[in-house]
């Protein structure tokens, strides 16, 4: 069975709890906007799209062998203009229901994640993924904590992992107490030098302050 999984997914699999199947609630507000953030990475690294300056911008050919990263594709090719990557970052990201719905999907399909059903108050009918193979989450977390605390044998992909990561407020889950406050400090400098991951931190931020301010209005 395949296991091979992309950043959206490992990303994803970060912030589900593990026996409860549902996404942790400190990772909610931020968690579509990491995803979409993912998969405008794998484009990248496919050279698929790039950055020029502040914008997104997409090659001229090819196609992405997979559906998300098409549809990312297509979206950003079909625009009538140039749009920075915080615009897209952000769009896509208010669809990442949708995005997670489908990663789900593949999870499952993998054999990492089991399908449950549930009904609230004997009405409402909710699914939860609990782990049915803690190995993949494993490895995953063992790549943050070696591309953390041993820097100089970091590669790109997990240094676009850990500012993903760090972006989803989940890097404290992911160290013991002790060592939480340097985990996060690196995690922040790695995340500096990626720029996907300092937009999608700078997006989930100005979304956290404008419901403080509607909140308190």
């Amino acid at each position: 069975m395949e296991t091979k999984l992309n950043l959206a997914e490992e990303l994803l699999l970060l912030a589900m709890h593990e026996e409860k199947g549902t996404v942790l609630l400190r990772a909610q507000t931020a968690l579509p906007y990491g995803l979409a953030g993912a998969l405008v990475i794998e484009l990248v690294e496919a050279g698929l799209l790039r950055l020029d300056g502040k914008n997104l911008v997409a090659a001229p050919g090819g196609h992405a062998r997979d559906e998300l990263l098409e549809d990312v594709l297509v979206k950003v090719r079909s625009s009538k203009r140039a749009h920075a990557l915080k615009h897209w970052v952000f769009q896509m990201g208010r669809s990442g229901g949708k995005i997670k719905k489908k990663l789900l999907t593949r999870l499952v399909e993998k054999g990492i994640l089991q399908r449950e059903e549930h009904h609230v108050l004997g009405i409402f009918l909710t699914k939860h993924y609990p782990e049915a193979d803690s190995r993949p989450e494993y490895e995953i977390r063992r790549r943050i904590r070696s591309g953390i605390f041993r820097g100089g044998s970091r590669d790109e992909r997990a240094a676009a992992l850990i500012s993903l990561a760090y972006a989803c407020d989940l890097i404290g889950l992911l160290f013991e107490k002790g060592e939480r406050r340097d985990a996060k400090r690196s995690a922040k400098e790695i995340s500096k030098k990626q720029p996907i991951g300092s937009v999608v931190a700078h997006t989930v931020a100005a979304i956290k302050a404008a419901a403080v301010i509607a909140s308190s209005s």
